[in-house]
């Protein structure tokens, strides 16, 4: 009954209650494969009433409202705050009408045996050991006024943990936790937020033909569209599930849009929307006070959230491919960013040192040879991405001149130069960039990172003959293999011209013949660490053979966090959390293969830095008298060496959390 949007305590305490599912809470394998139990023109799922009588009357006045044939289902936790057998009972008696699911306050609540598992809401450890402490004693009042009244506990013997609903010929299912378990979190925000869990989804989906699938539990609203279907956690039906909010949140599907829908989505003609309950606060909350004291346990843990709302907004609950809704405008105002640069640093500055972390000082310079020249030929973009650390756009104007690319290729002449490494931006965007290209290759393999969507421009068209034809390593941002998900990343309409593109670089023997070599970037759209970068791989293979695409690798790279994702974490107050992620995540073996070791990074301007990230903040290399080292330096002089001490700044801990990162993906490979 509580989300892990924020993070928990530590845990101090090792007991089961309220952290585990025990084995009577997994669903059958088959629960979902079944036809629809039953059809209806209006769908309403509603989990999390937790007890709030006004909840249900907001309810029968929502359905009193539709017209033609509505189903209710009542998806499970019905049960919570009502502490009395009085409350009970008459929750009981008017649930009648609908359809009740059992949750897992139901599930422990029917138990002749208590064994062992406090609410049975199977906390993880995000959650603290205090929040879980309190839950198990809110139950424990309940479950006690029920035990002393047998026919009450009667009516749960027996009710269901699952039920599948046709709407306009499409198959819902509905559970209270997730697809496994009646108390699962794996439909939380956050187990949604991560690439393998929805791919996982997707193949449950569309192994058990469902299109939609409605949980709750975790008392935080998600909701995200997959290549299968859309998936919709509506948080708590009887509890505000954003900041400022006074109403619960309901699932409504149906072929006809809510008028006072919060957020919703549209497939194939059918609405999934998640609806305000708006009851009488009120009168709630009168409610709620005589029955839970100040200090009681679930004054402690609910009230502020009854009164003001949780510290959540609506922005954080949309995971793809679903839209803020009518009522959103009023009752959701938007976020807006107002961290700045500067904003940024100065929360950087303030942890550990990077350098006082590491172990191996021989990590603070440069390898003796450099062998990689990597060239910001422009900041200017088509696109502008959410996870972008150099803040490109269609808005800015600068680009490398021609004499600084003439400087980069005296330089690529070294013989310990085997690579350029070229990109923005959109690097095709600069006016040179495909003479550029062509000088370059004649002195070393050279690497091209492209966004794709460029190239369905027919100005740039030409640059897939050219690339094929000089044989260029091409790079391609793609960070995820579902549409919604991609395109909240990159902005609307990306991921269709980049699966085209994709398909006409294969081709031209790209990803296929072995010689035109093309590879992915996989960035994370939250504040997560990349998973496994072969386990990533294997998904985004099988997933793009069935659009028809191939690629020879997959890179994962974790965001770092500066520019515009920087400034993003601070507004959402996610900065700290992330940061504690990365500094905790520190792996003394990545450092060694940290890209600034083998490369010198040349911005458009020609000024060196260790690494795009550091030229994104400014840190440029330093000459010995103190100013700017340039690539005019080393095309001067031959004899200059391109080894240099590293500027390391604690942006640095991005590269070097979990498997490490860099350009070329992975850094340490676990075992």
């Amino acid at each position: 009954m509580s989300s892990c949007s924020v993070p928990g305590q530590k845990r101090r305490v090792s007991k089961d209650a309220g952290r585990v599912c025990p084995v009577d809470y997994r669903l059958a394998p088959d629960a979902f494969a079944r036809e629809p139990e039953r059809a209806c023109d209006v769908l309403y799922v509603v989990g999390g009433l937790y007890g709030n009588p006004f909840a249900l009357d907001a309810l029968d006045e929502l359905v009193a409202a539709e017209q033609g044939d509505v189903h209710v289902v009542l998806n499970g936790d019905m049960h919570w705050f009502d502490k009395t057998a009085e409350n009970f009972a008459s929750l009981e008696d008017r649930a009648a009408r609908y359809t009740p699911l059992v949750g897992n306050v139901e599930a422990e609540l029917r138990r002749q045996v208590d064994v062992g598992v406090g609410c049975g809401c199977a906390y993880p450890d995000c959650t603290g050991d205090d929040a879980v402490s309190r839950s198990n004693r809110i139950h424990k009042k309940l479950s006690e006024a029920v035990d002393a009244h047998p026919e009450l506990k009667e009516r749960l013997v027996g009710r269901p943990a699952a039920a599948t609903v046709g709407v306009a010929g499409k198959k819902v299912a509905v559970t209270h936790g997730d697809e496994q378990l009646v108390g699962g979190w794996a439909c939380s925000r956050e187990s949604l937020q991560d690439v393998l869990r929805q791919d996982e989804l997707d193949r449950w989906m569309a192994s058990n033909d469902v299109d939609v699938l409605a949980t709750t539990h975790t008392c935080a609203p998600a909701a995200l569209s997959l290549a299968r279907g859309l998936v919709v956690n509506n948080g708590a039906a009887g509890l505000p599930n954003f900041a400022g909010q006074r109403f619960g949140l309901v699932v409504r599907v149906a072929t006809t849009p809510h008028a006072d829908a919060l957020f919703g989505a549209e497939r194939d003609g059918l609405h999934v929307e998640c609806v305000p309950l708006r009851y009488d606060h009120e009168a709630y909350l009168a409610w709620f006070d005589a029955l839970w004291p100040a200090t009681s346990p679930a004054a402690v843990s609910y009230r502020s959230r009854i009164v003001e709302g949780p510290d959540d907004h609506l922005e954080d609950a949309l995971l793809g491919g679903f839209r803020r809704g009518p009522s959103a405008r009023v009752e959701a105002p938007p976020r807006r960013s107002h961290a700045t640069k500067a904003d940024v640093e100065l929360a950087l500055a303030k942890l550990v040192y990077f350098e006082d972390v590491m172990d191996d000082a021989s990590c603070l310079r440069t390898v003796d040879e450099p062998s990689t020249i990597q060239v910001n030929v422009t900041a200017r973009c088509n696109l502008a991405c959410a996870h972008c650390h150099v803040e490109s756009g269609p808005h800015r104007t600068e680009a490398m001149d021609r004499a600084t690319m003439e400087a980069v290729l005296a330089v690529a002449e070294r013989p310990c130069v085997d690579t350029v490494d070229v990109t923005g931006g959109a690097p095709e965007m600069n006016p040179d960039f495909a003479w550029f290209v062509e000088r370059a290759s004649s002195a070393a393999r050279v690497m091209v990172r492209t966004n794709l969507v460029i190239l369905r421009d027919p100005a740039y068209r030409s640059l897939l003959d050219l690339y094929a034809r000089l044989g260029v390593e091409v790079v391609a941002s793609l960070p995820n293999v579902h549409d919604a998900q991609a395109e909240q990343q990159r902005g609307a309409a990306t991921f269709d011209p980049s699966i085209e593109v994709l398909r006409e670089l294969n081709a031209r023997g790209y990803g296929r013949d072995g010689e035109h070599v093309l590879d992915l970037v996989f960035n994370p759209q939250w504040p997560v660490l990349p998973p496994d970068q072969d386990e990533l791989e294997a998904v985004y293979r099988r997933r793009l053979a069935e659009l028809g695409v191939s690629f020879d690798r997959l890179f994962a790279v974790a965001n770092n966090p500066i520019g515009r994702y920087g400034a993003h974490l601070l507004d959402t107050g996610e900065f700290d959390g992330y940061l504690d992620l990365l500094i905790d995540g520190f792996n003394q073996e990545a450092c060694a293969g940290m890209m600034c070791r083998r490369q010198l990074s040349v911005g458009w301007d020609g000024r060196v830095y260790d690494c795009d990230f550091n030229q994104a903040l400014g840190l440029a290399a330093r000459r010995e008298d103190g100013g700017d080292r340039t690539i005019f330096d080393y095309a001067d002089d031959p004899a200059l060496s391109l080894a240099r001490a590293i500027r390391f700044r604690n942006h640095c801990y991005a590269c070097t959390a979990g498997s490490g990162s860099s350009c070329g993906g992975t850094i340490v490979q676990m075992s």
